[in-house]
């Protein structure tokens, strides 16, 4: 409504106010209580309870409590049409310059009628908005830190536009009954229903294609013993000491993590079935074997990590010595290096993903970096860039950052590792008993449509294939459809047009993913523990460059056990090994493990393995994300974005990849986006608070 208008039904309103207040309390027909905590420029849910049935339209407005010698203006909450049942709550998005201390109005419209006064609220008193926090207090992430392209306040933003544009946003009787699918038993699957549990919406349902929950995590028991291997994710980073000045770190984004286990036993009331409990991961040991890049002892023997770190010249000697390579690899460090730059990642991995698309760092792979702004030569850039695992900044930040601190001479630091005790099945086991009973296995979505629905509603239709041999879709409709499986799966489906941008995210030609292999091996002894130079965890390198690397247990250590001997690889070699057999993988690796620890490793070997390279797997097809140049500044605005009302979750949508902390992050934007869709502010607020921090700002 129009300021000049407002002001000449002011009167009218006025004195329909006036006409209700002189009834008594009790006859007004509608109860109207506000947000407990509401901000100017926030957004706030306005509660309305009904005794009556209201006129057919409705207008909500925020006026000053009654002063029955002054006509003023009145923001417009919103107007609705009353279908059946009325709405049960606004959501308001408040002006910046509201003014406290003033009142809710609910109207009834009736045609050829003056408006009358159907209730008001007590009069609403703002909180204040906090100050701006200095760098010293950001080591706690809050939600409105997730927005690295000015992506999450786009969302916040929509549901003012949509205020503005559309009369507010209105909620039926139980906006919470509304019916969700959660497509995907993953960790940002589960998360996203335990989630919406919390803030009593509880109508939704997974749909998993797998026979298990879990998605990526896969523990696996080998050969009948206690002795596990982790074929998904493995180690979780905790915190990380620099050596100059001994600064201690927590790695603030993967607290998610640790909080979910806390939460998750806290709801298990620490069940020993369903306890999830970490212990350290050794990602180093001194006594490593590294057959890579090294020299020998003058006896053959292959030198340890700890020996080549006392003794340097146990390194081979860099292929490349240039003043141009010096130079180039320097200005490569300054960026890819920088203590700073690794350290707001380490406090505030979201603010520092801003920042670097902020600067730019999107805009350039590394190879055009050095060769149009170093202006270094070809061959420079190869050598440079063919070390390397990485094309984009962001992504070789974010592993200098954990990873890649790693202690050694050449490191600025040290990252202490825990992992949990048992394998990461246990974490996403723990969610069983909460999400059960309405958990569907073994049903693998073919087809997503956009269906209408009552009142110019949308709803979405799910459809799936009952076997290989029937053909035919069985189909179930909802109101909402939260996607939570990798593009990698998406991509297999039927699909709507969704926005170009969107679109082209999850086209094959679109957003990047990476692959990974790992073959674990059983010995009846862990003979690498014994001998003069026993190790004990971290991981040791072949001279097999296809083998890569050999991860040894970090559990159950001088213990008379069995052991498992891990070979990891990852990038183009994994895609290469997806050619080999069980079999000729298996050897491959066991050959790897018997040039560094001799022949007793084949007489020792069990013959028991568990192999998974994850191309091959028919659930994701992936190992993680691995997104290209410029994907992350074009990409990750789209998902914020509720398009036919479906949501799409998962650590390739999240400004970090390849973490459990990822795929969380996901789950809590995803869910926060889902509410404010449903006009649950409160509930909004409530999922932020308990996971990221304080309240939305618009």
């Amino acid at each position: 409504m129009g300021l000049i208008k407002a002001v000449a039904t002011a009167a009218l309103l006025l004195g329909q106010v006036h006409s209700v207040l002189s009834r008594a309390q009790n006859q007004s027909i509608v109860q109207v209580t506000i947000s407990d905590h509401v901000q100017q420029g926030g957004l706030a849910n306005i509660y309305l309870n009904w005794f009556e049935t209201p006129p057919s339209v409705i207008e909500a407005v925020y006026s000053r409590c009654l002063d029955l010698n002054t006509s003023v203006p009145y923001q417009t909450i919103g107007r609705f049409s009353v279908r059946g049942q009325p709405p049960q709550r606004l959501a308001w998005a408040v002006p910046e310059s509201a003014q406290t201390d003033s009142c809710v109005y609910v109207y009834g419209i009736q045609s050829g009628a003056s408006p009358l006064v159907l209730g008001k609220s007590e009069p609403v008193h703002f909180t204040y908005k906090p100050k701006k926090r200095s760098v010293a207090d950001t080591a706690n992430a809050l939600l409105k830190d997730f927005d690295a392209l000015g992506t999450w306040f786009d969302g916040v933003a929509a549901i003012k536009k949509k205020t503005e544009l559309h009369g507010g946003v209105t909620s039926g009787p139980s906006p919470k009954d509304r019916k969700i699918a959660i497509v995907g038993a993953g960790i940002s699957g589960l998360a996203t229903a335990v989630m919406l549990d919390s803030v009593g919406v509880h109508n939704w349902e997974i749909i998993e294609a797998s026979d298990r929950v879990g998605g990526r995590f896969r523990t696996r028991y080998v050969g009948g013993t206690d002795e596990w291997a982790e074929m998904g994710p493995m180690r979780l980073p905790y915190s990380v000491t620099y050596k100059d000045d001994n600064e201690t770190l927590r790695y603030t984004d993967h607290e998610l993590t640790f909080q979910l286990a806390r939460i998750l036993n806290d709801m298990n009331k620490n069940d020993p079935k369903w306890k999830i409990d970490f212990i350290p991961w050794i990602q180093h040991h001194a006594n490593e074997l590294i057959a890579q890049g090294t020299r020998r002892h003058p006896d053959g023997r292959i030198p340890t990590r700890g020996e080549i770190e006392a003794d340097p010249s146990l390194k081979d000697a860099p292929e490349m010595l240039s003043a141009e390579y010096a130079n180039t690899q320097d200005r490569m460090d300054a960026i890819l290096k920088n203590k700073d730059t690794l350290k707001s990642i380490q406090r505030n991995v979201w603010r520092a993903h801003k920042t670097a698309m902020d600067e730019g760092l999107d805009d350039w792979s590394e190879q055009a970096m050095m060769r149009h702004v170093f202006k270094a030569s070809e061959n420079v850039t190869d050598q440079i860039w063919t070390d390397s695992d990485y094309d984009v900044f962001w992504d070789e930040l974010h592993h200098n950052s954990n990873l890649g601190l790693d202690g050694s001479r050449e490191s600025l630091g040290e990252t202490h590792w825990l992992c949990i005790d048992g394998g990461f099945n246990r974490l996403s086991d723990a969610f069983l008993p909460h999400v059960q009973s309405r958990l569907t296995l073994n049903r693998q979505i073919r087809k997503l449509e956009p269906i209408p629905g009552p009142h110019n509603t949308t709803k979405t239709r799910l459809s799936w294939y009952p076997s290989t041999q029937n053909r035919t879709y069985e189909s179930r409709d909802y109101d909402y459809t939260i996607m939570a499986v990798p593009f990698t799966m998406t991509r297999f489906m039927d699909l709507p047009s969704f926005s170009s941008v969107l679109s082209r995210a999850i086209s094959e030609a679109g957003l990047r993913f990476k692959s990974a292999c790992k073959v674990a091996l059983l010995f009846r002894e862990r003979f690498w523990e014994k001998g003069p130079r026993p190790i004990f965890g971290g991981y040791s390198k072949p001279p097999s460059l296809p083998v890569g690397a050999l991860y040894y247990p970090v559990y159950g250590h001088n213990e008379s056990r069995p052991g498992l001997i891990m070979h990891y690889r990852g990038g183009d070699w994994s895609d290469r090994f997806v050619s080999f057999s069980d079999e000729e993988h298996v050897q491959t690796v066991l050959d790897a493990i018997v040039s560094i620890h001799g022949e007793q490793a084949r007489d020792l070997y069990t013959g028991d393995y568990e192999r998974l390279c994850w191309l091959q797997d028919e659930h994701t097809a992936t190992a993680w994300c691995r997104p290209d140049v410029e994907q992350h500044r074009l990409y990750i605005p789209a998902y914020h974005q509720t398009e036919h009302n479906t949501i799409f979750v998962g650590e390739h949508t999240a400004p970090t990849h390849a973490w459990v902390s990822s795929s969380l992050q996901s789950a809590v934007r995803g869910v926060v986006q889902l509410l404010l869709e449903l006009g649950l502010v409160d509930e909004a607020k409530e999922v932020n608070k308990r996971w990221m921090g304080r309240w939305i700002k618009l």
